[in-house]
């Protein structure tokens, strides 16, 4: 039988993150496995939105750590106290951040949410969902 000891879950605060989230705490209930969550600010995103974005004084850097941190804590207190869970914050492009994180708490599965974008968009924008599940080296369950 397989098992899970060690599951990554990345969150954004969305709806999508929130489902992914509730099946990861039930594999980890059925295996007594730790969660890792990871919340990546997405420094792409902020870099492109530099122009609408104050960076004096650091303000791009102390944003994104301050809102990546609250949505971590808002996301570890919906988990129940008998599960084990770490919160990891990390800066940088999501897919590959992802991956590194995984890669150091060596991870038996990756659970995380389907932004639902359409093919065109998908196209041009990538998608981490996709870009994890093509570059992983564990199994990844993605939810919709």
């Amino acid at each position: 039988m397989v098992t899970y000891k060690t599951i990554v879950v990345p969150t954004d605060g969305s709806e999508n993150a929130k489902r992914a989230l509730e099946h990861a705490l039930a594999v980890a209930d059925r295996n007594q496995a730790e969660l890792i969550v990871v919340h990546v600010a997405n420094i792409v995103s902020a870099i492109s939105n530099f122009d609408q974005t104050p960076i004096s004084g650091g303000y791009v850097s102390e944003h994104m750590e301050e809102t990546g941190k609250e949505i971590l804590n808002d996301v570890v207190k919906e988990i129940p106290a008998g599960v084990k869970v770490k919160s990891v914050f990390e800066v940088g492009s999501p897919g590959p951040a992802l991956l590194a994180v995984a890669k150091k708490y060596n991870a038996d599965l990756i659970v995380m949410g389907s932004r639902g974008l359409g093919p065109l968009k998908g196209l041009f924008m990538g998608s981490v969902s996709s870009y994890v599940t093509s570059h992983s080296t564990c199994p990844v369950l993605i939810i919709k």
